[in-house]
């Protein structure tokens, strides 16, 4: 057959068979496209996770800091001195090479040394401009002895607007407004908004002086303290992070940075000094392994997509391979060669193959475009790497080897075969047996190894074919069982009365095209399961993540401690709507780790993830850590009647432990208490809103112990003179657990004449009474890998920590902690025991509806606003590897749309051969519901069996590599596994999507079988 009648022949046949060939075309576009925008997707998100980690990183990470002092210390020239300090922190830049253009413009904070003022150490700071960037109540200072304090500090000092206060070597300064901390919409002036902040005493035995913000004031008032106290510029340059940015680029940063490393230099006019804490590096670092990772996660689901398309690619042309068997027989009769054959066989799959590997290279690129406007950083590039023009190519190859097999399916047909046009089911080849012998092999061993193991790591070449191998396995399995069925029955249950059951299986006994699209339907089921879990599963854990590293909408910091931080949420938030208050604390390694949250505002302020503690809800957890009820005063002055029949070697005293609501819990001392009644009393102005009275102390003065021996009721507790109600009997008193005088005691009990303790002790002792019914171990929720009991070498034995816990429920993560972490209630905690700073951060927790008052209140305290919740969940879904798992979720789209397609094509070209049975069974008087009948019945047994079939391998897929597979950089101590669990939602709402549209197709398939189903059919087909 010369060119040109080749040519008109393969246009004739495309035409014919035009549903076949858009079908052909469409799913080689989608492989050489799924191809094309695997490389660059993860081009893609590897460049926009580097410009969203560097915009979300505080500025003093990314950027450089110095400290400018210049010659002669004083700043008589103030405006002289900030331009010697932006020229100098230019030439710093500059010397370490061309990175520095990625640096904005240096800006200049000056503040003077501190000095004796205001209570503590105070200072004066001024930046150009600074009113325009902060919430001030007042007015901004004027003249040279005006100052705006922030808010805490006016509340601490007790000095409001209008005031006077004289600082040392600075002079009397007046108060004339106040401000609050910048938020992080100040972000970019305010370069680190931590340099506003208030230190507050820190009591024994840190011992730290009260450290108020800065006190701002005008630039001639800095220019007049710098001759007398000293004087600093703070010079910062913040980093620029362009759309376009690359990781050459940041590597050019970085080594700007380390030149910057212990530079100290004098220079025309001053001496500059590095003071930065630049981690440029571990960004770096960070984007390397997101990367390696976003490679490896991309992969499986490229292939996948591959894979099926592929597939359901040779079930088309091996379908357009079957209807010119006719062609291909007539052209074996008239003794054409076997070459020219294969020339024949192949014209029409290479001219499909021409027209849609260059569609397919377009449908890519477009599909990255969108995927960059729909999902990445505004603006950031389009990136085609050579990886993604290979991959294409190759896949390209693939299909053309795809179109050799599905021809060569064909021409090895025999003659008889190949004119009577049908395929007869035949007993498979023994090389197509080994291939699917060694397929079920291959799954199994992969799937056992798997299964076998425990540690998570990357995703490996194991978790990249698991998934296609189980879809195959399965598909080969729903195709072989479902013929299987229908030969047993068309055999075994010859005489059915169920003409319509019994003309469906055998139909699938007999015709070969009836099964042959089981395997790539099956395949794009499990595949789109597969997907659809990854994508769902992985955003779940994202979300658990971020609720454990923000545990409520928003999430605020304090330079209090957690005692006033505690004290001040209740005050601001009494009623407990909006603020939650809490903090982690450490015993000595290696040791229990505890998440101190105030848990009765929990379930209102808190957000607790639904992974961690299934099953039970917030208000649960809050219950179960509750201890019993601790009696509250109210009153000015708080007392005891008492009647002492003690003999003590130094005269008694009793302390009481009293919390305020709003304040840090305080101590009172009674006494001297004499023997015999007596009524003893101190003021308690910090109780006129109500004290927790939470611990009663038995010892000598300053509760140092002290040898007794008898007894003591405490008859009642008075509150400003008045017997409190309840106070002993509905406070649940008992020893506090663990003390180190409860083996000098005798008994403890509470009978008519009040709480008496009998104590026997030659020894000195002290004597504990606790509310509440303190229990010997403390409940707590442990997470999952948490440790609940110290070390036998640790030394925290005799602290406040060294209690034991109960571990009531255990849970995936924890607030602030995550696994390793135990979560207790900071009332259980805090009853009877001061725990002293450690150096850990004190949030504050406040829903995101917070009212604008409260919000206020809070800045006012001098509370910075830390992040979000959706801040870090964004934080986390913008990560390299997060952006790559959303190709997931279009890969589950498109298998299931190429299924459905390919079975919509499938089914039509089947429609003329099902037309003539239907026709045969309505000329022999078979009613038209019946053949309506037996047409769905084939449908839906071909299509039900794939359909459970994909959804089983698909989730047994999803379950078995996501036990062992990490997501991303945030895998931590403090991160919370990834659940494996299959969600049985999900899974239904995938069926029932199925079942629709493969419902959808066999109806419609059916309804035009039947409405074409007459007598002429069969003329036309016996002409």
């Amino acid at each position: 057959m010369r060119g040109p009648a080749l040519l008109s022949t393969v246009l004739r046949g495309l035409r014919s068979r035009l549903l076949l060939s858009i079908g052909s075309v469409v799913l080689t576009a989608l492989a050489v496209g799924s191809a094309v925008l695997g490389p660059a997707f993860q081009s893609a998100v590897t460049g926009s996770f580097l410009v969203s980690r560097l915009a979300e990183a505080p500025n003093n990470l990314t950027g450089l800091s110095w400290v400018w002092t210049p010659d002669g210390g004083a700043a008589s020239d103030l405006d002289g001195v900030l331009d010697d300090a932006r020229a100098a922190a230019r030439e710093a830049t500059e010397e370490g090479g061309d990175g520095a253009a990625l640096y904005v413009e240096p800006q200049v904070f000056v503040r003077t040394q501190q000095t004796e003022g205001l209570g503590g150490l105070a200072r004066l700071g001024w930046a150009p401009g600074y009113c325009d960037h902060l919430v001030v109540e007042g007015r901004c200072p004027e003249a040279a002895d005006e100052v705006l304090l922030l808010a805490l500090d006016s509340t601490i000092s007790g000095l409001s607007i209008g005031d006077t206060s004289p600082v040392a070597g600075i002079g009397t300064v007046e108060v004339v407004g106040t401000y609050s901390a910048p938020g992080p919409e100040e972000a970019d002036y305010w370069f680190e908004s931590g340099r506003l902040s208030t230190r507050p005493p820190t009591p024994p035995p840190a011992n730290m002086p009260y450290q108020p913000a800065p006190m701002l004031a005008t630039a001639e008032a800095v220019e007049r303290a710098a001759a007398t106290v000293g004087y600093e510029v703070l010079v910062d340059r913040r980093l620029a992070v362009p759309a376009d940015l690359e990781v050459a680029d940041l590597e050019r940063v970085a080594e700007v940075a380390r030149a910057q490393e212990d530079l100290s230099t004098a220079l025309p006019g001053g001496q500059l000094v590095e003071r930065s804490i630049n981690d440029i590096d571990g960004v770096v670092d960070e984007v390397r392994d997101q990367q390696a990772t976003a490679r490896a996660s991309v992969s499986p689901a490229v292939i996948s997509l591959v894979l099926v398309a592929l597939a359901l690619l040779l079930r088309l042309l091996t379908a357009a391979a079957d209807l010119r068997m006719p062609e291909l027989a007539l052209a074996a009769l008239r003794g054409l060669p076997r070459r020219r054959m294969w020339s024949l066989g192949m014209s029409e799959p290479l001219t499909l193959l021409a027209l849609a590997v260059p569609v397919g290279g377009l449908v890519g690129v477009g599909t990255v475009l969108l995927l960059i406007e729909a999902w990445l950083v505004p603006g950031l590039p389009l990136r085609v790497p050579w990886t993604s023009l290979a991959a294409g190519g190759l896949v390209g190859l693939g299909a053309a080897t795809v179109a050799v097999a599905a021809v060569g399916l064909v021409v090895r047909i025999p003659l008889e075969d190949q004119l009577s046009g049908v395929r007869r089911p035949r007993r498979a080849r023994r090389a197509a047996v080994v291939v699917q012998l060694a397929l079920v092999a291959a799954a199994l061993a992969v799937l056992l190894s798997k299964l076998s193991s425990t540690e998570r790591g990357r995703p490996d070449v194991t978790d990249l074919v698991l998934p296609v191998l189980l879809a195959v396995v399965a598909g080969l399995g729903a195709t072989r069982l479902t013929s299987s069925l229908a030969t047993w029955w068309t055999r075994a249950v010859p005489h059915t009365r169920s003409l319509g059951s019994f003309v469906a299986v055998r139909a699938l006994s007999r015709r070969q095209e009836g099964t042959l699209v089981i395997l790539p339907v099956t395949a794009a089921i499990a595949i789109c399961v597969f997907g659809a879990g990854v994508y769902d599963s992985s955003s779940a854990w994202r979300a658990s993540v971020a609720a454990t590293r923000a545990p409520a909408a928003v999430l605020w910091t304090s330079e209090q401690s957690l005692d006033d931080t505690v004290g001040l949420t209740r005050g601001i938030d009494p009623e407990g709507e909006w603020l939650m208050a809490g903090s982690t604390i450490a015993t000595p390694q290696p040791g229990p780790v505890f998440s101190v949250l105030d848990t009765t505002r929990l379930a209102r302020v808190g957000l607790w993830n639904e992974q961690w503690t299934p099953g039970t809800s917030a208000s649960e957890v809050a219950g179960l850590l509750a201890t019993g009820p601790v009696p509250v005063v109210t009153g000015k002055r708080v007392g005891l009647d008492l009647d002492n029949r003690l003999t003590t070697e130094e005269p008694l005293v009793v302390r009481l432990r009293l919390v305020p609501p709003t304040d840090r819990p305080r101590t009172v001392f009674l006494g001297p208490v004499g023997e015999g009644r007596s009524v003893v009393s101190e003021r308690t102005p910090f109780c006129r809103d109500g004290c927790r009275l939470e611990q009663i102390t038995l010892g000598s003065a300053a509760a140092l112990p002290t040898a007794m021996d008898g007894s003591l009721t405490i008859e009642s507790v008075t509150v400003d003179r008045q017997p409190v109600a309840d106070a002993l009997t509905g406070g649940a008193w008992a020893l506090v657990p663990g003390a180190t005088g409860n083996d000098a005691v005798d008994s403890l009990r509470l009978d008519g004449a009040g709480l008496a303790v009998s104590v026997s002790s030659r020894s000195p002792v002290i004597v504990q009474i606790g509310a509440g019914d303190p229990p010997a171990r403390l409940p707590v929720v442990a997470g999952v890998d948490a440790r609940t009991e110290s070390s036998a070498d640790s030394y925290n034995a005799g602290t406040p920590l060294s209690f034991d816990v109960d571990p009531v429920l255990e849970a995936g993560s924890v607030p602030l902690l995550g696994p390793r972490g135990l979560l207790i209630d900071y009332d259980t905690f805090a009853t009877g025991r001061k725990v002293y700073d450690q150096n850990t951060e004190v949030y504050v927790m406040a829903r995101a509806d917070t009212p604008a008052p409260v919000v206020g209140a809070l800045r006012d305290a001098g509370l910075t606003e830390e992040t979000t919740y959706a801040e870090v969940k964004a934080g986390l879904d913008n990560t390299a590897y997060a952006l790559a798992l959303r190709l997931y979720a279009v890969v589950a789209a498109l298998v299931l749309l190429m299924a459905v397609a390919s079975l919509a094509v499938s089914t039509a070209v089947q429609l003329p051969a099902r037309r003539r049975d239907a026709a045969a069974l309505r000329v022999v008087g078979v009613p038209r519901r019946q053949v309506m009948g037996a047409v769905l019945r084939e449908l839906v047994l071909v299509l039900g069996g794939t359909a459970v079939a994909g959804l089983a391998a698909g989730s047994l897929a999803q379950y078995v590599v996501l036990r062992t597979v990490t997501l991303g950089y945030a895998e931590t101590l403090s991160t919370p596994a990834l659940v494996a669990a299959i969600d049985p939602w999900r899974l239904a709402l995938l069926a029932l999507v199925t079942a629709l549209l493969f419902g959808a197709v066999a109806l419609v398939s059916a309804t035009l079988t039947v409405r074409g189903a007459r007598g002429s059919t069969l003329r036309e087909s016996a002409r």
